[in-house]
């Protein structure tokens, strides 16, 4: 009876060390399971984190590239902005016309207030500064355009297309004709846009400017 006594309460003490050693293995399984957790978790955050930068990295450098485009222009260097701008007129006027050619040359004449819309005696005048270009594509009378503009200070003018020549007698003696005239041809007046699409033409005819 005593040996049976002895012998159940080592086999209770056995199981109560396996339910422990069982026990011990299990907490230490849950915790390997949460460490391996925690690292997967960080390492998957740094991994969002860098690929988050580089997305970001690459967006800002496409915008740069894009913004690079938008202002890149071929170069004017050593010229003024108004040769600049009678250059980007004139390629303006050109394509306003659909012509398609590079003038041979280009007389620029600047026009004080108060200047007559003709030169004769009766023409209405124009009372702001004005800016007259003459070009041509052979130095021709026919092969010539005749603009007389004046600047918005918005990248757009406001032009009239002037006579290539004046061989009605009337100009010269009868006023009220020409005073008619005049103003017709100054409400004839087109506002338009000057564009920078078309500074690669300009900057090759800039040096073809003439300033009187």
């Amino acid at each position: 009876m005593k040996k049976t006594l002895i012998l159940s309460t080592a086999l209770i003490s056995i199981f109560a060390l396996s339910g422990c050693s069982d026990t011990t293995k299990k907490q230490t399984q849950i915790e390997n399971n949460q460490d391996s957790s925690v690292t997967k978790t960080s390492k998957n955050s740094a991994e969002s984190r860098s690929s988050s930068t580089s997305e970001s990295t690459v967006s800002s450098t496409d915008t740069a590239s894009k913004e690079t485009a938008q202002t890149t222009s071929p170069s004017f260097e050593g010229y003024t902005a108004e040769q600049i701008e009678y250059a980007r007129v004139t390629e303006a006027i050109i394509h306003y016309y659909k012509g398609d050619y590079q003038p041979v040359s280009i007389d620029v004449t600047k026009n004080g207030q108060n200047h007559q819309v003709f030169p004769f005696k009766g023409s209405v005048i124009i009372p702001q500064e004005t800016v007259t270009l003459s070009f041509s594509k052979d130095n021709t009378m026919a092969g010539t355009t005749i603009i007389t503009y004046s600047s918005n200070h918005d990248g757009s003018i406001n032009f009239y297309k002037d006579p290539n020549h004046y061989q009605d007698e009337r100009y010269l003696k009868d006023p009220s004709w020409v005073e008619k005239e005049s103003q017709k041809l100054l409400d004839s007046r087109q506002e338009l846009d000057i564009p920078v699409s078309y500074d690669q033409e300009a900057a090759q005819i800039i040096s073809k400017i003439q300033i009187k």
